[in-house]
């Protein structure tokens, strides 16, 4: 017997869940086990059951706790429930950040057609994620301007010492040029490549001299 899919559905307009309850309802894959029109009452509901629920379908936009917080705590206290987002509200930040910070497994359109809603689910349950073109747009064009905007924070003495590197300096050697101790000069890397997003020499100097910093 094929393994049922067990769906939550946390929004606040109870027309907009007897909606999703009627697409899935016909599922024999899926089954709507657990829905709420508050985020904190879903999580009380959740402590009960823990286990039972393998997808959250969640509204971004809600009262007192909305999405993005209701995403963090379960991320906290449910780490096995794989959520997908069901809103209007395509905001590349949002999302980035929810797939950072909360482990975000899809995203869908409340415009969004059945069949591309089951689809979702479906690989989302497997383990893969859902994210549509246009939301992956978003994503990226976000990323793009916060990846721009860390290295226009570049401090002076940080780009100084990107040079040295572009030029096969050691940190030692660093420190003698700028006369400044190894640790500080280790202190600056770190800050660099947390700045940057980068985690090694290549990566870094590649980045920088495509946006010309150097």
């Amino acid at each position: 017997m094929t393994k049922k899919i067990n769906i939550a559905i946390l929004d606040d307009h109870q027309i907009v869940i007897d909606g999703l309850k009627l697409l899935l309802e016909n599922e024999p894959n899926m089954s709507v086990v657990l829905e709420s029109t508050n985020g904190f009452k879903l999580l009380e509901k959740l402590k009960k059951f823990p286990e039972t629920i393998d997808i959250l379908l969640l509204d971004l936009m809600m009262p007192e706790i909305d999405g993005y917080e209701t995403a963090l705590m379960l991320q906290n206290d449910f780490p096995k429930i794989k959520v997908i987002i069901l809103s209007m509200n395509n905001d590349g930040k949002i999302v980035s950040n929810l797939i950072k910070n909360a482990g975000l497994r899809g995203f869908l359109s409340k415009s969004v057609n059945k069949t591309e809603l089951l689809k979702a689910i479906t690989l989302v349950d497997t383990g893969e994620t859902y994210f549509p073109v246009d939301i992956l747009t978003e994503v990226r064009a976000y990323e793009k301007q916060a990846r721009e905007g860390q290295l226009l924070s570049l401090t002076d003495r940080e780009i100084e010492i990107i040079k040295m590197i572009d030029r096969g300096l050691s940190n030692k050697e660093i420190a003698s040029h700028l006369f400044i101790s190894d640790q500080t000069v280790s202190t600056h890397r770190k800050n660099i490549f947390r700045k940057t997003g980068t985690r090694n020499v290549p990566n870094l100097l590649n980045l920088v001299k495509k946006y010309q910093i150097i």
